[in-house]
C-alpha cells in the first residue's frame, strides 16, 4: 500500500536571498515534499499602478490600514493552510511572526524546528518564541549554554576552486563599525606586498565619495547569499572579521573549508571547532603586525576527509531534520 510523502513546511524572511540555499537543500537532500512560506513578503504582490499607491499612502495614513500588509498576511495564511497537516516545521526568525502565527503553525505541525543565526543579544524577540519549538539550534555558543539549546554549526555549499584568483587576500561584507579595523587590516597586508581588497555593501550611493581607499570598492545592490562564494573564489585568502558581540562562526571560515582556501580571522573561537589548522587559519588580534611568512608560503593543508564532508549543506540537512 502506497503512503503520502512526508510534507515540512519552510518559513523564512527574504534576507540576501538566504532562504534559497536552505529551501534547495530541503528539496535536494531531504526526503520531504517541502512547502515554503516567507515571513516577511508576498510573492507577486505589485501596484497595479502609481494610482493604487497613492491611495495606500491614505489609506495607512487615515485608517492605519495597508493594502501590502493586508495582502501578505492573505498570502501567508494561504501558503501554511494549503495542506491540513505536516511532519515537520523549520522556520529561520520566528521573531518576524507573531504569537499567534506561531501557535497556528506548530498546532499543524508534528515536529517543530527553529535555528537561531543570531545571538538573542543581537536580535530582541527570540527569546520569547522559544516555547513553541521541540527543537532548538542557535550558533551561539553562550545562548546554547544559558538557554539549554543545541549548539548548531553553518555548512558549505559550493567546493569550486579552479577560478584562477585575482586577490592574495580579500574581505566582502557591509559597511560597519568594522571598517576601522578593516582598513588597519588591510594596511598592514598590503605593507607585505600582497594585493589585499575589500568590497563593501551599502545603500549610501555617496558614501564611496566620502569614504575613500584604495584597497576598498562599494557595491549598492545586495549579494545574494547563494551568489557570495563567486567573490571568495577570486581570492588565494579570505579574510573574516567579527561583529563585537559574535561568538559564532560567520559563513566566511565554512566557505574557505568549501572552497580549500586560507582564511585570515578576528574570531578567536574557530579555535574551538574540529576543522581548525593553523596551517590554514590564522587568527588576527590586536597585537598582529603582520601575516608570518609560514603561512603565506606553505600550501592548504586538506583536513580529514569525514570532518570535511560533516560541513556539507547536505549533512547539515539531514542533521537539521533528523
Amino acid at each position: 500500500m502506497s503512503t503520502s510523502k512526508k510534507r515540512l513546511l519552510y518559513i523564512a524572511p527574504d534576507h540576501y536571498s538566504f532562504y534559497k540555499t536552505i529551501l534547495e537543500g530541503f528539496e535536494k537532500f531531504s526526503d520531504y515534499e517541502v512547502q515554503f512560506a516567507f515571513s516577511n513578503r508576498a510573492e507577486g504582490f505589485k501596484y497595479k499602478n502609481f494610482g493604487q499607491r497613492v491611495y495606500n499612502f491614505f489609506l495607512k495614513l487615515l485608517t492605519g490600514k495597508n493594502i501590502k500588509k493586508i495582502y501578505e498576511k492573505e498570502y501567508f495564511e494561504r501558503k501554511i493552510n494549503e495542506y491540513e497537516k505536516y511532519d515537520i516545521a523549520y522556520i529561520n526568525r520566528p521573531d518576524i511572526l507573531t504569537e499567534k502565527q506561531l501557535e497556528e503553525i506548530t498546532n499543524k505541525c508534528n515536529k517543530s524546528i527553529v535555528y537561531y543565526w543570531d545571538s538573542f543579544e543581537k536580535i530582541e524577540g527570540q527569546f520569547e518564541t522559544m516555547k513553541y519549538f521541540d527543537k532548538v539550534y542557535s550558533f551561539d555558543k553562550y545562548d546554547c549554554k544559558k538557554y539549554g539549546m543545541i549548539k548548531g554549526y553553518n555548512f558549505f555549499y559550493n567546493s569550486d576552486n579552479s577560478k584562477e584568483p585575482e586577490y592574495d587576500v580579500f574581505f566582502l561584507g557591509t559597511y560597519d563599525d568594522r571598517y576601522n579595523n578593516l582598513i588597519n587590516i588591510l594596511e598592514r597586508i598590503s605593507s607585505q606586498n600582497l594585493h589585499a581588497h575589500a568590497t563593501l555593501f551599502s545603500y549610501d550611493k555617496g558614501l564611496s565619495k566620502t569614504v575613500n581607499h584604495k584597497n576598498i570598492s562599494f557595491i549598492h545592490k545586495i549579494v545574494p547569499f547563494n551568489e557570495a562564494f563567486i567573490y571568495n573564489q577570486n581570492t588565494t585568502i579570505i579574510l573574516d572579521i567579527q561583529h563585537a558581540t559574535q561568538v559564532g562562526l560567520s559563513f566566511r571560515p565554512y566557505e574557505a573549508l568549501g572552497l580549500k582556501k586560507k582564511l585570515i580571522t578576528t574570531n578567536p573561537y574557530i579555535k574551538e571547532y574540529d576543522f581548525y589548522n593553523p596551517n590554514n587559519i590564522f587568527i588576527w588580534d590586536e597585537n598582529t603586525e603582520s601575516i608570518p611568512e609560514s603561512f603565506l608560503q606553505t600550501p592548504y593543508e586538506d583536513i580529514p576527509e569525514d570532518i570535511y564532508n560533516k560541513y556539507k549543506l547536505e549533512n547539515w540537512v539531514k542533521t537539521i531534520l533528523s
